[in-house]
């Protein structure tokens, strides 16, 4: 048990004259949420040995949470119902639909320990969103802390901890928080820069199409080489190679450089073969069609008239409802098994 969680509960076991240890702010950070961000920055603290004085559970049951990460021995995972609320710095790891109702369960507990106007005044209270501005945490504000969220630009498929060093970080804060938050980021090692509330979306976009979807797009890649009769391991490897050295040009010699293949060439036979092959795909042939038409507008393409032709000369049909895995997740589960 640690001196704050000692301190708390001797408080609340005391009448109202008792100090509750929340009206002493201790330098370091709460974490609300250890799922797979929350792992990470955690282990990133313990590693730049800032103090990581509680990990607090944002549901209401008191398991542990499970991370892999080295925390300090007497830290003991608590919940938003028995939390001290004591770091100067609060940061919650939760899911975008639940920071407003952990925002208002973080005030409603900062009451209980110290009621008044303002129990949370002298803290940061920040969530991890990349599209939400700080607006969201109006319950803290209203309580006292500054507000701001600070959002990793980068990808934390599991638990395993992510190392944090030369990743960027948005950060969307006040002037006093700012500096404070662009300090604790840098001795995680980490890039911060600023952002705007009103740019947040189209940011969050940004990093949704440079990740997420860019593994939906080689999703639907390992399904046309799955409909091309290939086995799961042979279409990876034949992706591999082509994918990872397309991205290696985007980033050494810049988009218009590393634009090839038929519609680069103006190869519209190509393109209505492909479409004509996704007939009975329409998800897939939508994806492609999108795909191409923004490559019309934004790289340099030849017989693009024919391209466009091509494009609207063989529409999919209505998509129904998918009654099954695809191809290539179905022939990837019987490898698997």
């Amino acid at each position: 048990m640690n001196a704050a969680g000692n301190a708390a509960r001797g408080a609340q076991g005391k009448g109202p004259a008792s100090i509750h240890p929340i009206h002493a702010i201790h330098p370091g950070v709460a974490i609300v949420g250890l799922g797979n961000w929350g792992s990470s920055l955690a282990h990133a603290l313990h590693a730049a040995g800032i103090p990581l004085r509680e990990a607090i559970h944002a549901g209401n049951s008191s398991r542990k949470q499970r991370t892999r990460c080295p925390l300090p021995r007497d830290l003991r995972p608590a919940t938003l119902r028995n939390a001290c609320l004591d770091a100067s710095i609060l940061w919650l790891c939760v899911p975008d639909s639940a920071i407003a109702g952990v925002a208002q369960r973080l005030a409603e507990r900062a009451s209980e320990i110290a009621p008044g106007p303002a129990p949370l005044r002298g803290r940061i209270v920040v969530h991890s969103s990349g599209a939400l501005s700080a607006a969201v945490l109006a319950p803290a504000a209203r309580a006292g802390a500054s507000t701001a969220s600070v959002h990793p630009l980068m990808t934390f498929p599991t638990r395993d901890p992510v190392p944090l060093s030369g990743v960027f970080f948005a950060v969307e804060a006040d002037a006093a928080a700012h500096r404070k938050l662009y300090g604790l980021i840098r001795k995680l090692k980490g890039q911060p820069f600023t952002i705007t509330s009103s740019g947040k979306a189209f940011y969050h976009a940004m990093g949704m199409l440079s990740s997420p979807l860019l593994v939906s797009l080689m999703a639907a890649a390992e399904e046309c080489a799955a409909r091309s009769g290939l086995s799961p391991r042979e279409g990876r490897r034949l992706i591999e190679p082509i994918a990872t050295a397309t991205l290696r040009n985007v980033f050494s010699r810049g988009l218009p450089k590393s634009f090839s293949g038929p519609i680069a060439r103006g190869d519209a036979e190509a393109i209505h073969l492909h479409l004509q092959a996704m007939a009975e795909h329409p998800i897939l042939a939508n994806l492609y069609r999108s795909l191409a038409l923004y490559s019309l507008e934004v790289l340099p393409v030849r017989n693009g008239n024919a391209i466009r032709a091509a494009l609207r000369e063989l529409h999919p049909k209505t998509a129904k409802p998918s009654r099954g895995r695809s191809a290539a997740s179905t022939r990837s589960g019987r490898m698997r098994n």
